[in-house]
């Protein structure tokens, strides 16, 4: 027998040993190179099964030692090896001259064979050691625990010979710390484990991998800085870093990478200046930094970087500018500094880089103009230059971008026109210059770029027509110029644009008809045009027509053929137009989902058949001359979710059928003529928020069924004839366990059974209303004391009980009312004294009116200077003493007292001059009362009077003459007075302006009311007056629009259709009086929760150093956020408004309205708004400063600790419930417009709070009345916006399923295409947004890897983000209709939210055989 050499192997698994073929394709050398290998094998000599894991690594190696065929491998092992060993088969040994040779080559093999024989067993059993470390993996690497399958084919690894030279397990969710045995495997040229779930920090042994040459550990949670050997690799050329949690600054150390050309490290933690050092390294190809925390300037060295394609900064805070040395970087083809802090122009030496494809830019600091050098980047495919706070015009030479697909330069200050030179971008597909400045007209040149698709020029100054020229433009498939001035017709030719799917030409001037439109459009929007005639009966002559919107215009004629032919239309909003005639009955045939005829002239019965449809989901009919009753036929209409028929002159009584709509939400039928009582069935619509039937004729009581409806939020009765006591069943609705699921605790809890005739008393079960905030029962016949529960009621801000029959004291409870506003007591039986402490009672009083009672005692002291007191009524009382103008001495800010009245009491003394403190006050009448002495000349320094009347009282002396120069008093009277003194006006008869010096007459106080200069006052009054009414009526008549789509304004029929101009508190707090005298000019923030911010321009200007950069917090599409610190120490942020005169058409009045709603908000997962000041075109809202930033930051890396999954799942459900709130739980609901993670702060204990809802549009139940000004963020937009332009609460559903996503995924919601790496194909499918990925995953069956990497979750943790995920691609459905409310999502994942598991046990076995013997 030959001899034999025989290794014993202490691996503990048999290994199939053979080049690898991606180890091949490393080109590296074998360790066998040194001899002939002509073949591998290996043995395995176990004779039992019990025996079966007895194996050793045998190495057969055949030599060619003489010339000559390789002896043959043996059959069978030698018996000699007995259970197992390694052998290499020699030829005997020769017995001749050969000898010598034959030992030579024997002993060299040996030398050779056994040190890689040792170093090949100990990588084998390296593998072992890590397969152990990351046992977790078993479900996710099968054959690595597979017996029959030796370690160098488990799946990631790569060997040449035994040695490991490759590791990839990327994408494999193991949520282990960074397994330390990797650095074991010293010949490792490649490794990647980019996705697998490690966290931990990398360790300083990393030095030991000194053949390292591709470095990948992107999406894991590795944190902490980057270890000092990282950068000893030398041989590392590939190394990718992107999305951990790295932090520290970057090491200069970086420099002796000089074999690099990968750098990639995004969406970590890195802070501090970027090292100078990075422009050592000559190699460096592609340099991704993006979303981290680098600041400074970038360095002059950069320059260095010469080799350079592709550079991406974005998201960090870089300052300072451009440096010119970029002109160096020749071979550069992206670059990307958007969202710093970049300031300065734009530098010409950035035209010099003839080989840029992609320029980046949007979202600095910069200032100045786009160079005209620009024209010189010939290979230039995109340039972003959005949000660059550019002026002055754009350069000639931007034509000169032959091959330019994609331009965007919305949000800037540019002045003049866009230049016709853009017509020369012959390979233009996108063109987005939204809010940009330009006025002028539309270039015709456009007409140019035939390969456009996206054209917006929304939110301009651009007049004229729609050139003719943009007929050629046959490929567009998006068209926006809304928001402009354009005006004449809308051209017929828009018809022939054969691709179009979506054309907005709303808030513009265009004039005439209606023309045809384009086959294949899916949206049209025209409202707020000035449009006439009637529609086109071939308006749908193509099918795909989804979606039209005409509201707000002056077409004419009915609609009784018009659109039978529009078999796909889902919306149809026609508000606001003279449309007349009846509505027929196709429309139950179309698949309409939303019908909005509100505001026209049909007239007619409701069609029986539109309650047949089997897809609608909102009808409003308000505003027209509909008659006839509601039929039976209604309760058909099983889809019904909003009806809203106000102010019609619908009778008879509500049909019982109406029981069966389980689905509803909303009914609002105010404004009526509708009679008897309430129908019990009504109360099986379980899912009603909100119930309006208002002015009508109902009569018979409440009944006590209302207590099934136990998501009622809005109760509103008001002005019938409804009798009998209130139910103390009423509270159920309003009780805090049955609106659990959303956690509200400022609802709008709206209770209003004003005007009608109950009796009896206020039930005390009122305690039970827990989440009420404004309870309006004035007007009735209640009877007995106030009760003292309603003390009980946290949340309430407005209670109003005037007018019944109510005795006793004015506050029964001694506790404080902290949230009460709004205090109505008036023309009640009331008694006894206004209590001392009322300031602490009502800590946060806003309005209080106790006038018409029996209250005795004096006026408690310090009460006109409370600090939120702003309207105060004791007329008609009892009340003595003193008025208690003087405040404390310590008192530095303005009393901010507007309105008091304190006439017909018995007040007496005299008035001092502290009067002259109460700056802010408008309205003073104290007459008839007892005061005497003179009038004190500082009542002149409160400016801003309109109204004085000192009538019938006892003064004495002459009227200060400062008087006479109050310019804003409209009304004053001190008739009645003593007429003993020397009432003369002799000495201010010289002044010019107010009502004394019109006349330039001597006058004493008068006791008689005819006095002649008091009739000529009279007189000129009433010549005022007419004039001013003739104003008014020309204003209203050109404002008719507007009025008519108020929704505060009731015209109740039958015998409520007297004009009731007493206004409510609830009017009084938001702006909705019909009468109303001049609006003081202060901040009114009366429906506030907290104390209201009272701050002027110059607070403003001064806490945020003049609106310094150093101030700014952020920057959204609303405008810049500051950080601020108002007197007295609070932190605020500001937030000025950008563009607000194009948002706020209806100027100050509208933006007040809007505010004062937003105002009354109040969720614990809402930002709340503190306040708002309107100065000029100045506008700024005053919010909470929330410490630890946003969403977006957290999962970017941007700052504070990492997320883990329960902080996560925390934050979904809670801002879940906010939008939540907003569409649900707040009248009228909010639509967000702008929902992603950067409006997603984190307040203390990161509590989640939605930010920025502040300028959305106010809407009605189902989201007809919107606003059509497209907002959005990229990535969030959902798909219907390209088409619709019209922002709905299914919009902010889906908006809310991409933060989710990201929540999940720990990926930004889009990213470019250079972004993706040769190894992230995989990993960046789905054409380059979160949403797609994530289904271009499932769809391979691969769901359970988009999970961010950086979770270390437990399998209990994994199920609950394995549900979530469900319920985010629900929310991220292409169709609307697919997707579920915010109501549902924030009950799905409260449900997750709750779910207990107990342990996971996972059994995984060791597969280590015994022992050897």
């Amino acid at each position: 027998m030959a001899p034999m050499l025989s290794i014993a192997s202490r691996s503990p698994s048999p290994a199939l040993i053979a080049p690898h073929a991606s180890a091949r394709a490393t080109g590296l050398r074998a360790p066998f190179a040194g001899n002939r290998i002509v073949g591998w094998g290996w043995g395995d000599q176990t004779k039992s099964g019990t025996d079966r894991n007895r194996a050793s690594i045998c190495v057969v190696l055949f030599l060619r030692v003489r010339s000559g065929e390789p002896t043959q491998a043996p059959r069978d092992p030698p018996a000699a090896v007995g259970g197992g060993g390694c052998y290499v088969r020699l030829p005997a040994p020769p017995r001749d001259r050969d000898a010598v040779l034959y030992h030579v080559c024997l002993f060299t093999l040996l030398l050779c064979f056994i040190p890689i024989t040792a170093l090949a067993e100990s990588d084998i059993k390296n593998l072992f050691a890590l397969r152990k470390a990351i046992a977790v993996g078993k479900g996710f690497l099968h054959n690595w625990f597979e017996l029959e399958t030796p370690p160098c084919n488990w799946s990631g690894i790569s060997c040449v010979g035994l040695t490991v030279v490759a590791i990839d397990l990327s994408s494999t969710p193991l949520y282990v710390d960074f397994p330390s045995q990797i650095i074991a495997f010293q010949s490792l040229v490649r490794l990647n484990v980019s996705g697998c779930g490690f966290s931990g920090e990398l360790p300083e042994a990393m030095v030991n991998l000194q053949h390292l040459q591709h470095l990948d550990l992107s999406d894991n949670q590795l944190g902490g800085p980057l270890p000092a050997s990282l950068f000893d690799l030398k041989m590392l050329k590939v190394m990718v870093l992107d999305n951990n949690m790295f932090s520290g600054q970057l090491s200069p150390a970086i420099a002796h990478l000089q074999q690099l050309t990968v750098l990639s490290i995004s969406t970590n933690s890195f802070s501090g200046g970027l090292p100078p050092e990075l422009g050592s390294l000559k190699n460096l190809e592609y340099l991704d930094i993006h979303t981290n925390a680098f600041s400074g300037s970038i360095p002059a060295s950069f320059s260095n970087l010469s080799r350079l394609l592709y550079l991406d900064a974005n998201n960090n805070n870089l300052t300072g500018s451009i440096f010119p040395g970029i002109r160096a970087l020749v071979n550069l083809v992206k670059l990307d500094l958007s969202s710093n802090g970049l300031v300065g122009a734009i530098p010409k030496e950035l035209c010099q880089l003839k080989n840029l494809q992609s320029l980046i830019l949007s979202d600095n600091e910069l200032t100045g103009s786009i160079p005209e050098e620009i024209g010189n980047l010939k290979q230039l495919e995109v340039l972003n230059l959005l949000k660059c706070n550019l002026m002055d015009t754009v350069p000639l030479s931007i034509g000169n971008l032959e091959i330019l697909e994609g331009l965007y330069i919305s949000f800037n200050s540019f002045s003049g026109e866009l230049p016709a030179s853009v017509g020369e971008l012959r390979n233009l597909r996108q063109l987005m210059a939204k809010s940009a400045g330009f006025t002028g007209s539309i270039p015709k040149e456009l007409g140019n770029c035939k390969k456009l698709t996206t054209l917006v020029l929304s939110g301009n100054n651009f007049t004229g027509t729609i050139p003719e020229e943009l007929a050629d433009l046959v490929a567009v498939v998006l068209f926006d110029v809304e928001g402009n001035r354009l005006s004449g017709h809308i051209p017929d030719w828009i018809q022939n644009w054969s691709n179009v799917s979506s054309i907005s030409l709303a808030q513009n001037m265009f004039d005439g008809p209606l023309p045809g439109l384009p086959l294949h459009l899916v949206s049209f929007s025209a409202e707020s045009n000035r449009l006439s005639g009637s529609i086109p009966a071939k308006i749908c002559q193509g099918t795909f027509l989804q979606i039209l919107r005409l509201n707000d215009n002056n077409l004419t004629g009915s609609i009784d053929e018009t659109f039978k032919g529009c078999k796909n239309l889902t919306e149809l909003s026609l508000l606001d137009n003279h449309l007349h005639g009846e509505i027929p009955e196709y429309l139950a045939l179309l698949p309409l989902v939303s019908l909005d005829l509100s505001h026209n002239n049909f007239t007619g019965m409701i069609p029986d058949r539109l309650w047949e449809s089997s897809t609608i989901l909102d009808i409003s009919l308000s505003d027209n001359q509909l008659t006839g009753m509601i039929t039976e036929s209604i309760g058909k209409l099983l889809s019904l979710q909003s009806l809203s028929i106000d102010r019609n002159y619908l009778q008879g009584p509500l049909p019982r059928s109406i029981g069966a709509l389980r689905n509803l939400t909303a009914l609002s039928l105010s404004g009526n003529m509708l009679s008897e009582d309430i129908p019990i069935q009504l109360f099986n619509c379980r899912n009603l928020v909100t119930l309006d039937l208002s002015c009508n004729n109902l009569t018979g009581h409440i009944p006590k069924a209302i207590s099934h409806l136990t998501k009622l939020n809005t109760l509103v009765l008001s002005r019938n004839r409804l009798s009998g006591a209130i139910p103390s069943e009423l509270c159920v609705a309003f009780s805090r366990e049955s609106h659990s699921e959303l956690e509200y605790v400022q609802h709008i809890g709206l209770i209003d059974l004003s005007r009608n005739r109950l009796t009896g008393h206020i039930p005390r079960a009122i305690n039970n209303c827990s989440i009420l905030v404004e309870l309006h029962l004035q007007d009735n016949l209640l009877s007995g004391t106030i009760p003292v529960e309603l003390a009980e009621l946290r949340n309430i801000t407005t209670i109003d009980l005037s007018s019944n029959a109510l005795v006793g004291p004015v506050l029964p409870w001694p506790v404080p009312l902290a949230s009460l506003q709004g205090l109505l007591l008036s023309n009640n039986r009331l008694s006894g004294s206004i209590p001392s402490g009322i300031g602490n009672i009502l800590p946060q009083i806003t309005m209080l009116d106790l006038s018409g009672n029996a209250l005795t005692g004096t006026l408690p002291l310090d009460l006109l200077c409370k600090e939120s007191l702003n309207h105060l009524d004791v007329s008609d009382n009892n009340i003595s003493g003193q008025i208690p103008f003087s405040c404390h001495e310590d008192k530095e800010s303005p009393i901010p007292l507007i309105f008091f009245n304190a006439s017909s009491n018995h007040f007496s003394g005299s008035l001092d001059e502290s009067i002259s403190n109460f700056t802010k006050l408008t309205y003073l009448d104290l007459h008839n009362n007892s005061l005497t002495g003179r009038l004190p000349s500082a009542i002149a320094r409160v400016t801003s009077l309109y109204y004085l009347d000192l009538s019938s009282n006892d003064f004495s002396g002459t009227i200060p003459c400062g008087i006479c120069g109050m310019f804003g008093l409209t009304f004053a009277n001190f008739s009645g007075n003593r007429d003993g003194g020397t009432f003369t006006l002799a000495d201010c008869a010289a002044e010019e302006g107010g009502v004394c010096a019109a006349n330039r007459v001597d006058r004493k106080m008068p006791d008689h009311p005819f006095h002649v200069l008091e009739a000529t006052i009279c007189c000129i009054a009433t010549a005022i007056v007419i004039v001013l009414v003739v104003i008014l009526v020309v204003y209203l008549r050109r404002r008719r629009k507007m009025l008519r789509r108020r929704q505060f304004v009731l015209v109740p029929a039958g015998d409520n259709a007297m004009a009731d101009h007493e206004t409510t508190l609830s009017n009084n707090l938001l702006g909705r009086r019909r009468m109303k005298k001049r609006e003081p000019p202060s901040i009114n923030l009366a429906t506030f929760e907290h104390a209201p911010v009272r701050v002027t321009v110059d607070e403003i200007m001064r806490a945020t150093g003049n609106f310094d950069g150093m101030h700014v917090v952020g920057d959204g599409g609303f405008g810049t956020v500051y950080r601020a610190e108002l007197p007295g120490g609070r932190r605020v942020a500001v937030k000025r408004l950008h563009g607000v005169g194009r948002r706020f058409q209806g100027g100050e009045r509208e933006f007040r309205a809007e505010m004062e709603t937003v105002g009354k908000v109040r969720h614990p997962n809402l930002v709340p708004l503190l306040g708002y000041c309107a100065a000029g075109d100045e506008r700024f809202l005053v919010y909470e400063y929330m410490e630890h930033g946003s969403l977006e930051d957290r999962l970017r890396g941007g700052g504070g600790a990492a997320l883990g999954w329960p902080e996560r799942l925390t934050i979904c459900g809670g801002a879940a419930r906010g939008l939540a709130f907003l569409h649900h739980g707040f009248v009228p609901h909010v639509i967000h417009r702008d929902v992603k993670s950067s409006n997603v702060l984190l307040g203390e204990g990161l509590q989640p709070r939605v930010s920025d809802f502040g300028l959305a549009r106010i809407i009605s139940a189902c989201e007809t009345h919107v606003s059509t000004v497209l907002a959005g963020t990229l990535g969030y937009i959902p798909p219907e916006y390209a088409l619709a332009m019209r922002c709905t609460a299914k919009g902010d559903v889906y908006s809310f399923g991409v933060v989710m996503l990201e929540l999940l995924t720990g990926r930004p919601p889009t990213w470019s295409s250079a972004e993706v790496t040769a190894e992230g194909d995989d990993e960046r499918g789905g054409g380059g947004s979160l949403v797609g990925w994530v289904r271009w995953m499932a769809a391979r069956g691969r769901g359970g890897e988009v999970f961010d990497a950086c979770l270390p979750v437990s399998g209990a943790e994994r199920e609950q983000m394995a549900r979530v995920l469900d319920v985010a691609r629900d929310c991220t459905a292409d169709e609307p209709w697919r997707r579920p409310t915010m109501a549902e999502v924030a009950r799905r994942v409260g449900a997750i939210e709750a779910m207990e598991y107990g342990p996971l046990v996972v059994a995984v076995s060791s597969g280590e055989p015994p022992a050897m013997p």
